[in-house]
């Protein structure tokens, strides 16, 4: 089992053994149910589908504009494919992982998230939705440019991660970590009561957080 630890909160790793894989074309539309599987490369954008994913690796596949729901996702890694402007309702998804993917326009609804990872992803103006967090998610060094991020925040780690503009609607963010990210114009700040940010941010943010809660700020 590979670990990583990111500002206090431990994730476990998508569990994958390569050598046991078999190549799998790529079929998502309808119905789908892939297992032990390596799915790489192919154009599936615009096709429609549900099922699960269950140790399995795809990468290099274009999904874009594409429609899965429900889908469940157990130890699966996501590299380099294409989700922009693709719909992803009623997620669950354990020990999952999205690496160098482009998620532009991305909407995405996590009935559940536990050990969820992504680095190096674009999710730039994408509307991404926590229902329940279980353990910890980690976003490192993505960017969020006009994201709309809601729900259960609670132990959610933005890593070294762009936001820009980003709209936030959080139920919870007890043990959300922003304190090594770029947070410039965000709103909904006064939702995220739990989560931290450090002085530096707090002082950015200051005005922000006045206009928020009704204050004026005279100069």
């Amino acid at each position: 089992m590979d670990f990583l630890k990111v500002a206090g909160k431990t994730i476990q790793r998508a569990s994958i053994e390569e050598e046991d894989l078999l190549n799998q074309p790529p079929a998502f539309r309808g119905e789908f149910d892939y297992a032990t599987a390596r799915i790489e490369g192919g154009d599936q954008s615009e096709v429609a589908g549900e099922g699960s994913l269950s140790v399995v690796v795809v990468s290099a596949v274009d999904l874009s504009n594409s429609r899965l729901a429900p889908i469940g996702l157990s130890d699966v890694r996501f590299e380099n494919v294409n989700l922009s402007n693709a719909v992803m309702s009623e997620t669950s998804a354990r020990r999952t992982e999205f690496l160098r993917s482009q998620a532009i326009g991305l909407r995405i609804d996590f009935a559940q998230a536990a050990d969820l990872y992504a680095e190096d992803c674009r999710f730039d103006y994408a509307a991404i939705r926590f229902e329940r967090v279980k353990n910890a998610v980690v976003f490192r060094r993505c960017s969020f440019r006009e994201t709309a991020i809601s729900g259960d925040l609670s132990n959610v780690v933005f890593d070294d991660c762009e936001m820009d503009q980003v709209e936030f609607d959080a139920t919870r963010a007890s043990g959300c970590d922003f304190t090594s990210s770029r947070l410039i114009g965000v709103r909904g700040l006064l939702t995220l009561r739990g989560a931290r940010i450090d002085a530096d941010q707090a002082g950015t943010l200051g005005t922000q957080f006045a206009s928020e809660a009704g204050l004026t700020v005279v100069t």
